[in-house]
């Protein structure tokens, strides 16, 4: 009896469009805030360019935001520099987690570092089987829609003004409601999720965004972990495929 035929291994280049695909959805949170930046870079007297300079080699909503507010206060550089690592300091724990499931090699590792966001991760890893080619998908259309976003922030400040007196900022955490929601197949996972939810509302408003954010995964790992070797009941997220690798 003949076996049937093996499904075909999606290619490189299938699983990068695929994951740019997939984080479409953030554009209409991600485009705003870009558009956010660019006006309050704007005011606080930096030209289009060394705006789009910043969104190009910094690519950080919040530690972008942070130091636009500091500009104007003649703010050390270092101190700068100290804001955007403090607003970003989450990333530590997703590299982390990238780096275990994907172990990318060679010149994967930069790359992938480059256009690590939360964002990127979360619709990657929800959208089908993780490989560093989706990753790298979704990390390089959020990349395109954040600088889109900056340079028409910067060009038409004037006219297209704050687009978050809309809400248009609630779309991105809803967004991630409906990638966070089907993931939660467990009792490990549903636990995970409301602890750091809940750390997290805690710590917002006390500390800045990247130490809330850090702090409410730690506790969420944490709590995962008691779980899960007192009462197991399997991973807390699907393990990560490599059927795909650039």
């Amino acid at each position: 009896m003949r076996e049937p035929p093996a499904e075909p291994r999606p290619t490189v280049l299938h699983a990068f469009i695929r994951g740019a695909l997939a984080l479409l959805p953030l554009w209409a949170g991600a485009v705003p805030a870009g558009i956010a930046f660019g006006v309050a870079a704007r005011h606080a007297g930096l030209g289009p360019g060394t705006a789009q300079l910043m969104s190009l080699l910094v690519f950080s909503a919040a530690g972008q935001m942070g130091a636009v507010s500091l500009l104007g206060a003649d703010t050390p550089p270092a101190v700068l520099v100290a804001t955007v690592v403090v607003l970003n300091a989450q990333l530590i724990l997703l590299s982390v987690t990238v780096g275990r499931q994907l172990r990318p090699v060679g010149l994967q590792r930069p790359v992938v570092a480059w256009f690590l966001t939360d964002g990127a991760y979360g619709i990657a890893a929800g959208d089908g089987p993780l490989s560093v080619a989706s990753l790298l998908g979704a990390g390089a259309s959020m990349y395109a829609a954040w600088n889109l976003g900056t340079a028409l922030g910067s060009v038409l400040g004037d006219t297209l003004g704050d687009p978050r007196r809309f809400g248009v900022d609630l779309v991105v955490p809803l967004t991630f409601l409906s990638v966070l929601v089907p993931l939660l197949r467990t009792g490990a996972a549903r636990i995970v999720a409301l602890t750091s939810g809940l750390v997290a509302l805690l710590l917002t408003g006390l500390a800045p965004v990247g130490v809330a954010v850090l702090g409410a995964a730690t506790a969420g790992a944490a709590v995962g972990t008691w779980w899960t070797r007192s009462a197991p009941d399997g991973p807390v997220v699907p393990a990560a495929r490599r059927d795909v690798q650039p």
